[in-house]
Formats: C-alpha cells, sequence, structure tokens
C-alpha cells in the first residue's frame, strides 16, 4: 500500500477562508466530488472551500441521510474503511468540533455511497478517515486549483471532540459528498427519505389519518352523539336543523378527548328555537337534525363524520268533544 504524507503537514498555517451559504428546500449535496488518486497514513482531511459544483460546506439545518467516496486510487478493494467526518468551526482560527460521523464503510473502487443519519446545522463541513491495522489512512484528491481549501487533522477524530488543525491550504481535497435533507419536526431524519412524517416529532411512519364513527340518539329535548375515533384525537360534535323560512337552530356537543377502544358520548340540548318549532309541528311531521364530527388529524386536515337523524313534531293533539245525542225541548219523564 502506497503511503504519502504531503508536504502541507510541515507548511504554515493559513487562515480558514469566509464562507457565504445559501438556504435550500429541497435535498442539497455538498462536499467534493473530486475522485481520489493519493491514500495517506497518520491524518485526516477535510474540504473548506472548493471550485466544484457542489458546496464545501451544510447551506442550512438539517440531516445528513447518505454520503459518498469517490475512489479512484490504486488501493485493492476492501482494504481501507471509511467513516465520514463532520466538522463545525468553534469560532477560534483552526479550531474545529467533530459534531458527526458515521459508521466506517469498506471502499471499492468508483463512487461508493453509504446511508447514515447526522443532523448538521449551517456551516459544518466533511472530511473522511478510517483505520487499518491499527493505523489511520484517509483518501484525498491533488487538485492544484487554489479555490481546492482543506484542512489536515492528526489521526481520526471521534465525534464530540475539539480539534486544532495541524495544516490548512489549498490544491487538495477530501473526495467526500453528503445528501443533506430538511428535517422540519426536528426529529433528526430527513424529510424526504427517511421520516415519513416530517409534521411530527415523535413519528417517523406514515401520519395517521383519524378516523371517526358516529351513532346518535335523539330523546326529548337533546340528542346523544356516541363516538369512536382510531387514533386518539380531539373531537368536535356539533348540529343543526333548519326550520323553515330561511331559519336554522344550532346544536352544540362541545370537545372531548376520544381515545381508541372508547366510546364518547355528547349531549346536544336543543335551543329554545327548535324546542319552539316542534311544538309547533304534529307527531306525523319531522325535522332533520344533521350531526358533524370533526377531528383535526395529525397534519392539521380535519377528519369528519357525518349522520342524520329525525326528531319528530310535539305538537299535542286537539281533544273532540262527544255528543250526548239529546234534542233541544225534549220532554222529561
Amino acid at each position: 500500500m502506497k503511503r504519502r504524507f504531503i508536504g502541507v503537514l510541515v507548511a504554515g498555517l493559513l487562515a480558514i477562508a469566509a464562507l457565504g451559504s445559501t438556504t435550500a428546500s429541497a435535498a442539497t449535496e455538498v462536499g467534493s466530488s473530486c475522485a481520489a488518486e493519493e491514500v495517506t497514513s497518520g491524518v485526516t482531511f477535510a474540504s473548506l472551500a472548493n471550485g466544484g459544483p457542489f458546496p464545501a460546506t451544510v447551506p442550512s439545518a438539517g440531516v445528513i441521510t447518505s454520503w459518498a467516496l469517490n475512489n479512484n486510487s490504486t488501493v485493492p478493494p476492501g482494504i481501507l474503511s471509511q467513516a465520514l467526518k463532520v466538522f463545525h468551526p468553534t469560532g477560534t482560527p483552526t479550531q474545529y468540533q467533530v459534531v458527526g460521523e458515521s459508521a466506517a464503510s469498506p471502499i471499492s473502487p468508483g463512487v461508493n455511497r453509504f446511508d447514515t443519519r447526522i443532523p448538521v446545522n449551517a456551516g459544518d463541513f466533511l472530511g473522511a478517515s478510517g483505520t487499518y491495522e491499527g493505523e489511520v489512512y484517509s483518501f484525498y484528491c491533488i487538485t492544484g486549483n487554489p479555490v481546492d481549501r482543506f484542512a489536515v487533522f492528526l489521526g481520526s477524530p471521534s465525534a464530540g471532540t475539539t480539534v486544532n488543525s495541524v495544516a490548512e491550504s489549498e490544491g487538495l481535497q477530501s473526495p467526500v459528498t453528503a445528501r443533506v435533507e430538511a428535517d422540519a419536526d426536528g426529529d433528526g431524519f430527513g424529510d424526504e427519505t427517511q421520516d415519513k412524517c416530517p409534521q411530527s416529532k415523535a413519528l417517523q411512519t406514515p401520519c395517521p389519518t383519524v378516523t371517526l364513527s358516529a351513532s346518535s340518539i335523539v330523546k326529548k329535548g337533546f340528542a346523544r352523539v356516541l363516538i369512536t375515533s382510531n387514533v386518539q384525537a380531539s373531537v368536535t360534535v356539533a348540529g343543526k336543523v333548519k326550520l323553515g323560512k330561511g331559519k336554522t337552530a344550532k346544536l352544540s356537543g362541545g370537545v372531548q378527548v376520544v381515545t381508541p377502544g372508547t366510546i364518547a358520548k355528547f349531549t346536544l340540548l336543543f335551543p329554545g328555537n327548535l324546542k319552539s318549532k316542534l311544538k309547533e309541528l304534529s307527531r306525523k311531521q319531522f325535522l332533520s337534525l344533521v350531526f358533524t364530527a370533526t377531528a383535526p388529524n395529525i397534519v392539521g386536515a380535519p377528519s369528519s363524520s357525518i349522520l342524520k337523524a329525525k326528531v319528530r313534531g310535539q305538537k299535542k293533539p286537539v281533544r273532540k268533544v262527544k255528543s250526548t245525542g239529546k234534542s233541544k225541548g225534549g220532554k222529561q219523564g
């Protein structure tokens, strides 16, 4: 195996160029896609800036969901494993925090891509290194481009440590890129490929849809609506009935939290205008009550269940007076 230390390890340290950042709403590729032709021992390389098609630093907070290393070296397949390293500036020149790292994976010729999950913030940048027979190795590209700036760290710094670069210069790159996805709910899972419910920090599976089932019982002066739900939900029950001539009576059953496996009972009292109308209708006449049960699902869109019931008129029948059958002026015995 070829072991090669580069001259920058003994060169004077150079300042890090300030990098602007842009925001992106979809997944973003960051890092350098250069093809590594060299491997050196004892150090970890990281790219500070590059002239390639991708930004060297993470433009906005998110999650790295995969990373890749482009290998064009003569290293035999499977000999070296590499782990992605994520660094963040501390504000002190040449000092950085290692804010994340992936599992080590064996490297083959060509583009090697691996799934991972590393939360990142704007300004983070990438490097990679691994070990073989107890010694640290790192791939790198010699570009000669003065736009390509890099940092060199002794050994293979682990996540959670604060380290100082031993050299910062130009003309080399760490051949790693990473896919950064947004993380709207801050759960540490990429919204596009890892999180099926980006509206809820508690869920990564598909967001559940609320399904309500309802039935009703109409009594004199009130109605009772029975509700079941497939998931815990805050359910609101309301009702209305048309009284004629453009008038409507509204009923309120309030709000209850309904849990799966239970039946929630909502009582809707008849308002005064509905009671009055029912007293005008005979017992052969009916009004149609429309009940609506609604519950917001986890993404805010409402689910609803609508049912109808009839309420009978309550007008008292007129009692007829029976005739005695006696005529006026009849003789008495």
